[in-house]
């Protein structure tokens, strides 16, 4: 699972958020299981891109460590700059280990494979989830992988349509 590191922050508000995009830092929350109450957080931007791939997915499960505390948390919404398209907001869903949670996980292509989505909505605790699934040539029938064909580990459900076409053969 990826890890990502965010410090509390005391100063609230558009004109702090402001300062804080300015020195390259993303302002956010975390709230939900375990938590009393919401926790204001800063997260480094470049160190949160690169974390995750540049691809900051609704949806998908996460390590956050807030001073030394690590909690699994959901990405339950990100905001974006209008014009410009950098982060501008994160929201995080604290969730408890044994609690079933909907994410969406990045597909991985293997060789001649090529995939048609990204990411498929499963079901299950954080504990179960993987953080991608391999789609290897050898789930190909008929030039096409379903969602119903993945290889899912035990405790993890499909929430996907399992008709849905996730992958094709790669041309040459």
């Amino acid at each position: 699972m990826v890890k990502v590191v965010a410090e509390r922050r005391d100063a609230r508000g558009s004109a702090a958020a402001r300062r804080l995009r300015r020195a390259g830092k993303v302002p956010g929350i975390v709230y939900g299981a375990g938590l009393t109450e919401p926790v204001a957080v800063t997260l480094d931007r470049h160190g949160f891109l690169t974390a995750l791939g540049q691809h900051a997915v609704v949806g998908q499960l996460l390590d956050i460590e807030i001073d030394g505390e690590v909690r699994t948390v959901k990405l339950q919404a990100v905001v974006r700059h209008p014009v410009r398209r950098e982060l501008s907001h994160l929201d995080f869903l604290a969730v408890g280990a044994s609690e079933t949670v909907e994410v969406q996980v990045p597909l991985e292509a293997g060789e001649g494979v090529r995939l048609v989505v990204g990411l498929v909505a499963v079901s299950g605790t954080p504990t179960s989830v993987p953080s991608s699934i391999h789609v290897g040539a050898d789930l190909l029938a008929d030039g096409s992988v379903t969602a119903g064909a993945l290889p899912l580990p035990a405790g993890v459900s499909l929430v996907e349509a399992p008709e849905t076409v996730v992958a094709t053969v790669e041309e040459a």
